[in-house]
């Protein structure tokens, strides 16, 4: 029982996020690009409140090992050779160049935004042209005798700074040869020393982190060292230097972010040496990636988190964990079926939920089962390529998935679904297309309606189209066209329950709502501050329901194409204890049951918001710090919360009174992670 509700709670779901292999950020765009071990991207919108607003899934064998901003542009580069620059609208490689020289370890940008550098695995560094919207090869540097690690180019494009084993080289970008070598000592005589990360501030001072658990300072015009601090306990993997370039903060395998400051030896003295002055422990496995984010570090590694301190107050150890789950769900419900899909990488299950016709009055106690869950069928990508969206039909007869490349839709027969054994036959339906008709298009999102006959689907070219669903067939039945000028893509999409109306929001803060039985847009919405996270129809159908990023529920009145009178009255009331939650509602449902309350949830919490009841207080207090229960007596305020589920996959609403709730806890995540670094504790 929860409450008023039984639940199938369903932990089977055997979702695994990815380490985190880089981070980088966009100063100008106020973005943060994230790659991990599969290489996926995604991108964090800090301007949003760290609001993940895009996935571009990875390739199975394609792996990043480096990221990097040119302006708008983000460009990769990984152990298959090549550099790949991405479409940020049609989430896909836009282009690609070979390096000529193997593998790519790290990426670089120019000051003027116009080259980049590559460092490989055969020893050279790769310059390539990107002026006028380009990426093409230019020249490569000398060769050296080992494999380049990390680089970094000087604020005066004149000199590249590279790393590798055992030294650190100077070169010069006019002539492509080395005019500097560093050479660094070993701890062993046989094991090398590597340079796994490196920087340089504009008077020419070189930062670097070693396999010896060593941050250096070196002056590089006279190309000696300053001052050495052996910071970790272990491999120092990567490292930052803020806009001031008097603090340098590095981390890696032994889990700590450490800091270094530039700073006066003494009162009123102007000599000026790096000291160690902070040090911070908030990740249990190797850090592989650190970022300067205006205000804000951003770290990332193996633990799968992203950890965000605000620069300011590290003294007073402010910061925020960003669960490492997506904010698109990957589960998806048909409710009159009772059936819920579950996506993986390439493939997709179906299950058939579990029975039971017993209640109980005792809340949390678990009802025993008639029948079991059971794992109806499996569809599986051909191509192996990963599934961006899918969709079910309510009735659950009809089920579609799109990769990069295309749709697939199939019907689906479920016979004696009650018994032990039900008989499920399949039924892969063609993609209808002539001279005359458009293809259907691959797509981001995907919606199906009640009983199947309809899917729409939100295009790679920024389109919403209308699919009809036929005996043996998929064809296009309309199309409304994407402006030529978009600059956003679509993040969000829900459908009215009369299958009549679908609401798009995108990454550009707006939201438009479509008829798509007349053809037709019926408005758009006003812009706000924010992107929007979580759509919603109520059950009338006449009213949307939005939640932005800044945790912010607005309603609008699609007749009157204005807010709703609660949401006038209400929007802008809501308590400040809510306001500064971390978490984004990433789901938004209605209950037959109780079509006045709003039921919302993030990774952590499922909400219920009662719209009869007014918010007493801004102050109003909704749970106690660091603990699950309720603060406030919830008869006199519209909030209930429930923080049983942790973290949060998806949650929706069946008939009667069950809800149906997809958990992956913490601990069968990190039951999956590989052993830490074993360090020495006081008394053992």
């Amino acid at each position: 029982m929860m409450g008023e509700f039984r639940v199938h709670h369903i932990r089977f779901f055997e979702f695994q996020p990815k380490a985190i292999h880089c981070i980088s950020y966009n100063n100008d765009a106020e973005k943060l690009a994230v790659s991990r071990s599969d290489g996926t991207l995604e991108l964090w919108s800090s301007k949003d409140h760290w609001f993940q607003e895009k996935v571009i899934p990875g390739v199975e064998g394609k792996s990043i090992e480096a990221l990097c901003w040119q302006g708008e542009r983000l460009f990769t580069a990984g152990l298959d050779g090549y550099i790949t620059e991405y479409d940020l609208l049609r989430l896909q490689p836009k282009a690609i160049a070979t390096s000529n020289a193997g593998p790519v370890w790290c990426l670089t940008s120019d000051p003027t935004g116009k080259l980049l550098a590559a460092g490989t695995e055969d020893g050279c560094v790769v310059i390539f042209d990107t002026e006028y919207n380009t990426l093409e090869f230019k020249r490569s540097f000398d060769k050296q005798d080992n494999r380049i690690l990390c680089i970094a180019w000087h604020s005066a494009g004149e000199t590249i700074v590279t790393g590798g084993i055992d030294n650190i080289r100077l070169w010069s970008v006019r002539s492509g040869h080395a005019y500097q070598r560093l050479t660094l000592g070993r701890q062993e005589k046989n094991k090398e020393t590597i340079v796994w990360c490196l920087a340089i501030t504009s008077d020419m001072t070189i930062v670097s982190g070693d396999s010896r658990g060593k941050t250096s300072f070196w002056n590089g015009e006279q190309g000696t060292l300053i001052k050495a601090f052996l910071s970790h306990k272990a491999d120092v993997f990567c490292l930052c230097v803020d806009k001031s370039e008097t603090s340098v903060l590095s981390s890696g395998v032994d889990s700590t972010v450490v800091q270094f400051e530039y700073t006066s030896t003494q009162m009123e003295s102007d000599w000026k040496v790096w000291v160690k002055s902070l040090t911070h422990f908030r990740h249990t496995h190797d850090v592989r990636g650190l970022a300067l984010a205006n205000d804000h570090i951003v770290s990332g590694g193996v633990d799968t988190n992203l950890i965000v301190y605000r620069l300011q107050s590290l003294k007073k150890k402010i910061w925020r964990k960003l669960a490492p789950v997506p904010h698109r769900s990957m589960v998806q419900v048909a409710r009159d079926a009772e059936l819920v899909v579950l996506k993986y990488t390439d493939y997709l299950e179906v299950w058939r939920l579990g029975y039971t016709n017993k209640t109980s009055e005792t809340d949390g106690e678990i009802l025993p089962l008639q029948s079991n869950p059971l794992n109806l069928v499996q569809l599986k990508n051909k191509s192996s390529e990963p599934i961006i969206c899918f969709a079910i039909s309510s009735h659950g007869n009809v089920v579609a998935f799109s990769d990069q490349d295309s749709i697939r839709a199939y019907k689906l027969v479920i016979k004696n679904k009650e018994l032990i054994n039900p008989s499920v036959s399949i039924k892969k339906l063609k993609l209808y297309m002539t001279e005359d008709s458009t293809a259907p298009l691959p797509a981001h999102h995907m919606l199906a309606t009640t009983n199947g006959d309809t899917i729409v689907t939100a295009t790679v070219c920024g389109s919403i189209q209308v699919l009809r669903v036929e005996d043996s067939y998929v064809k296009v039945d309309h199309a409304f066209s994407g402006s030529k000028e978009r600059v956003a893509s679509i993040t969000v999409m829900c459908m009215c329950p009369d299958d009549r109306l679908v609401a798009v929001g995108d990454s550009g803060r707006n939201v438009t709502i479509y008829d798509i039985i007349r053809k037709q847009i019926v408005c758009r919405l006003p812009q706000y501050s924010c992107q929007v996270t979580a759509l919603a129809f109520s059950l009338s159908g006449k009213e949307l329901v939005m939640t932005y990023a800044d945790q912010l529920v607005y309603e609008f009145d699609i007749a009157e194409q204005e807010y709703s009178t609660w949401s006038k009255n209400n929007s802008t009331k809501f308590p400040n204890h809510w306001k500064k939650r971390h978490g984004k509602i990433n789901h938004m449902f209605f209950h037959l049951a109780h079509p006045n309350k709003i039921f919302l949830h993030d990774e952590q919490i499922l909400y219920v918001l009662d719209k009869t009841k007014p918010f007493p207080s801004e102050d109003l207090k909704i749970w106690k710090k660091g603990s699950g229960k309720q603060e406030a007596d919830k008869s006199t305020h519209p909030l209930s919360i429930c923080r049983k589920y942790k973290f949060i996959l998806y949650i929706d609403a069946l008939k009667d009174d069950w809800l149906v709730t997809v958990e992956r806890p913490p601990a069968a995540i990190n039951a999956s992670l590989p052993s830490t670094l074993k360090v020495k504790k006081f008394g053992t």
